[in-house]
């Protein structure tokens, strides 16, 4: 276990007062930091750590330059009407208007709990949108940059909380090696190589701002600071809602590593608080609510946790909690998909949920208990549990199960221990003989660069396009229906604008298997259903086996009553007389299904009438429709039909 912080000497000291004539001249202002900490040398000495952190955000991301517009860049740029909209400052107000994903549906959907509001980095999109068009490169360049520019700030605010004594010997600092080791981290390929990932980037650089400032105004007591941080934190929340949880991590950082009282603390926390209100009062009136919509969700993809009980769900969110863990040291395997059920329901009894709980427990207990003497351990503890509390299901369900970019903000806090662990920590723990203990620090430190290093480099290209993405999720991701699913849709595509039957039916042997596998998974996946039905439609055009498409027809009708592309291929054979003698009875069975096992009636006699249009003097279809009639309400006013089928909640296919 680490020792307390000290007050001064260390490469371990915190800011602090220091016995010079600076600390003096300005005791009245409460300086509670180190004078030289803030001096504009820092950049001059530190300008060639600066430099190559902030050319390995260009090194290593360098390589998506070229990369497609893939997964939710439809959502926020190349299918959002705001971000497209002919008048840039028309679009702009409607980004700050509604809710963020409106300029996609068309209408605030509520799909998730709190919805969304994050308009800000949808405006940047949509700047460039005017200015560029659709260039995917520009948009990537934008991630590549705020990426490098955040790696800077990160540097020189661990310069200010853990500094190192010997500018010399940069190289070997806790806070160079720290900044080096979060700027190698594949678990951040999410959200650098794809482009929408821009709203945790500006979320976090943001927050990281505030903190800085907040940092400044306990020097100088400048009122320039304290209102600067109000400013960027507001913009931070204004990115993604995840700086809320800064609200706390700066008061902390001020608590431990300055001689702040409460009293300080709170005044130079006011701008947030104040920024924190204006945004919520901004949202509230914008969406029309906080947190709860009042519309339970429906959809297991947007809330994986339906079906489980109270236990099964803190299981299972307690087993995600270990795989983050997991991937912050040892970030292998990566996936973008961690829907049902990748992330399998798990029980109390399970030995990976009992084991996160120990982890998670001792951890509590070592940041309790090194809490008042201010060791860096419990800082540490205190930055992961916070930033990743908003996002970690516990509190607000957050749409799924678990996702790389949840930890993007945690990843400092592990990248700042790995770095206490090879410069400090061995050395302290080898005391008897430390030479070994620094070889062992350069040894770890090397390991996690290299590894972090080689698993970007692998991991960045899947974000080339769809089908690249689409691939290397399966991979991983064998038992989510929402991977299976969309390699079914990418092959499907695939087959769309292939113009050789041979190879359309190879496509459509692959396309198949992903279909069956989604759907053996959730039955009643809306999208692989949808798939289904294309699929074997399109199989249909070539072994012409009308038995075998109304089975699956049939099969997909029995969870998506309504589906309108079946609805509109069965207009489509009605007009084929020879199709009669196996679409009555079709329609007869089908009608029958909605009646007595899904009670159904409405679609019942929709497909009675069907029936009827390809054979009008069928005494059975009458038969049945009489008694449908009955039963039904005859004073009733008649309704237009029955709903439309339902579009795919992420837009990856449309049957024409």
């Amino acid at each position: 276990m680490s020792k307390p912080i000290k007050k001064s000497g260390s490469t371990s000291k915190p800011i602090s007062n220091q016995n010079t004539a600076r600390a003096a001249q300005a005791s009245a202002s409460a300086n509670l930091l180190m004078p030289n900490q803030f001096e504009g040398g820092f950049w001059k000495k530190w300008w060639i750590p600066a430099l190559i952190v902030f050319s390995l955000s260009f090194i290593v991301y360098w390589q998506s330059l070229p990369y497609e517009y893939i997964l939710d860049d439809q959502m926020v740029i190349t299918n959002n009407s705001y971000t497209k909209d002919s008048s840039l400052m028309d679009g702009i107000s409607n980004i700050l208007s509604h809710e963020s994903f409106q300029g996609y549906f068309g209408e605030q959907k509520d799909l998730v709990t709190g919805s969304r509001y994050r308009p800000l980095s949808i405006i940047t999109f949509a700047i460039e949108y005017h200015m560029f068009g659709l260039n995917p490169k520009v948009g990537h360049f934008g991630n590549i940059l705020l990426y490098g520019l955040m790696g800077l700030l990160l540097l020189r605010i661990f310069q200010l909380i853990v500094p190192s004594s010997d500018d010399k010997r940069w190289y070997w600092s806790i806070p160079f090696i720290a900044t080096v080791l979060f700027m190698l981290h594949p678990i951040h390929s999410e959200v650098v190589a794809n482009i929408k990932g821009r709203d945790e980037i500006m979320s976090l650089l943001g927050a990281l701002t505030a903190l800085y400032l907040s940092l400044r105004y306990l020097k100088d007591q400048k009122r320039t600071w304290l209102i600067g941080s109000g400013i960027v934190f507001f913009l931070a929340l204004m990115s993604k809602e995840n700086a809320l949880t800064f609200l706390l991590v700066i008061p902390v950082t001020m608590w431990f590593f300055t001689k702040a009282g409460r009293g300080t603390i709170l005044k130079t926390c006011m701008p947030l608080i104040a920024a924190t209100f204006v945004y919520l009062l901004i949202r509230y009136q914008v969406i029309g609510y906080l947190i709860n919509s009042g519309k339970p969700s429906t959809l297991l993809m947007n809330d994986p946790f339906l079906g489980m009980n109270f236990i099964q769900k803190y299981s299972t969110i307690f087993y995600t909690l270990l795989l983050y863990i997991k991937l912050l040291f040892f970030p292998h395997p990566l996936t973008h998909d961690y829907y049902p059920y990748q992330i399998p329901k798990m029980h109390l009894g399970d030995w990976q949920v009992l084991l996160s709980l120990a982890v998670h427990a001792f951890l509590v207990f070592v940041m309790f208990k090194n809490w008042k003497t201010k060791k860096v351990i419990s800082y540490i503890l205190a930055f992961y549990f916070l930033t990743l509390s908003i996002t970690s299901n516990i509190f607000l369900p957050v749409g799924t199960f678990m996702n790389e970019r949840f930890v993007f903000a945690s990843s400092v806090a592990s990248s700042l221990f790995i770095a206490y662990l090879c410069i400090n920590w061995l050395p302290q723990f080898l005391n008897k003989n430390q030479a070994l203990g620094r070889i062992l620090g350069i040894a770890l430190v090397a390991i996690f660069a290299v590894g972090f290093t080689y698993k970007s480099f692998d991991r960045i290209p899947a974000w080339k396009n769809t089908m690249s993405l689409n691939r290397a999720a399966i991979k991983v991701s064998k038992n989510s229906a929402r991977a299976n699913s969309f390699m079914s849709t990418s092959l499907f595509e695939e087959y769309r604008v292939e113009t050789d039957p041979a190879k359309q039916q190879q496509l459509l042997a692959l396309a198949e298997p992903y279909m069956r596998r989604a759907l053996e998974i959730v039955p009643d996946y809306n999208d692989a259903l949808t798939m289904k039905a294309g699929i074997a439609a399109e199989k249909y055009k070539f072994h012409h086996n009308l038995d075998s498409l109304l089975t699956e027809f049939q099969e997909v009708l029995f969870y998506m009553p309504g589906q309108n592309y079946i609805k509109q291929y069965l207009d489509y054979l009605n007009k084929n007389q020879s199709n009669a003698s196996k679409l009555v009875p079709f329609y007869i069975s089908t009608a029958k299904m909605m009646q007595t096992k899904l009670a159904k009636l409405d679609y019942a006699m929709m497909y009675l009438d069907m029936g009827r249009q390809v054979d009008p003097n069928n005494t059975q279809i009458a038969a049945l429709m009489s008694d449908l009639n009955a039963k039904l309400n005859p004073q009733k006013t008649p309704q237009q039909g029955p709903p439309s089928g339902q579009q795919n909640s992420d837009g990856t296919i449309i049957f024409e």
